[in-house]
């Protein structure tokens, strides 16, 4: 009989260590079944997973998750005719889950689909399998894009003339926290050069969150968020305190959906605005 499959309890050493060695083995979350191999795999820093499936009550459901992507082949290679049914593969996959506190959002004869949160981090997961053994393992851990193509100081000061704002999506924070993290430099430093550049100009700095948790709570964190980008160009870039001032607004001004994780990245932002 198959063992049931045991999400490592060191979690982010393994992860980490075999991202930085191979994404394909060791797997960062689940062991390998018996009688099993790695055929492929696929690694991306950021791409969606879609959750597609009829719920009990006929309703068709369907919605995208979005994030870091592992996506692993595997290939039955024991005697022909005692491969593992889908049932049991996907109930080794159940039960790691299960052990972590995670939940089935959806099974059917052919696919799987998993959650579980693990370290502040919530993953997706999705099975497929066509009967021979043989079967893929789809994780997308959720977090948001990286914005590599940034507003330069000249974009900004188009914004700014066309709009009386620029907006920044550039900026990052970890989740519920208001440091700013180094991926950052690159945005900030286009908005520095726009203000040297622009000495008559005083803005607003004004900090964005989506609809997740309290409005209270998101008012407080979308404060210290703008107030950080305020003293990170007091403090690195030498732009007068007088010019700037911060403000947090919650979710009060969405500029897409609070009902998906796309909508709702788009409604995390820092915005620059004139004053």
């Amino acid at each position: 009989m198959i063992k049931a499959l045991l999400i490592s309890a060191v979690f982010y050493t393994v992860f980490f260590n075999a991202l930085a060695q191979s994404p394909c083995d060791p797997h960062p979350l689940f062991n390998i079944l018996p009688q099993h191999s790695i055929s492929g795999c696929e690694q991306k820093e950021y791409d969606k997973i879609k959750v597609e499936f009829t719920d009990k009550d006929g309703t068709w459901i369907q919605y995208e998750k979005a994030g870091y992507l592992l996506k692993t082949f595997y290939t039955f290679e024991g005697e022909w005719g005692k491969n593992p049914s889908n049932a049991m593969i996907f109930q080794n996959y159940i039960q790691a889950v299960s052990s972590k506190g995670g939940t089935v959002i959806n099974q059917s004869k052919a696919n799987l689909f998993l959650h579980f949160k693990s370290g502040g981090e919530s993953w997706y997961i999705h099975i497929q399998s066509d009967q021979s053994g043989t079967f893929s393992v789809s994780c997308v851990r959720e977090e948001n894009m990286n914005q590599y193509i940034v507003l330069s100081a000249e974009d900004i000061a188009k914004e700014m003339k066309a709009n009386g704002k620029a907006t920044f999506y550039g900026i990052y924070f970890d989740t519920d926290k208001s440091d700013i993290k180094p991926e950052s430099n690159e945005t900030l430093e286009q908005l520095a050069k726009y203000l040297k550049s622009n000495s008559q100009v005083n803005v607003f700095i004004v900090g964005h969150t989506d609809n997740t948790g309290s409005f209270e709570h998101n008012q407080k964190l979308s404060e210290k968020r703008a107030e950080a980008v305020v003293n990170h160009l007091i403090g690195t870039y030498q732009i007068a305190a007088a010019r700037l001032k911060a403000y947090g607004v919650s979710s009060l001004s969405p500029v897409s959906t609070n009902t998906s994780e796309e909508g709702k990245s788009k409604n995390r932002r820092v915005e620059m605005v004139l004053r």
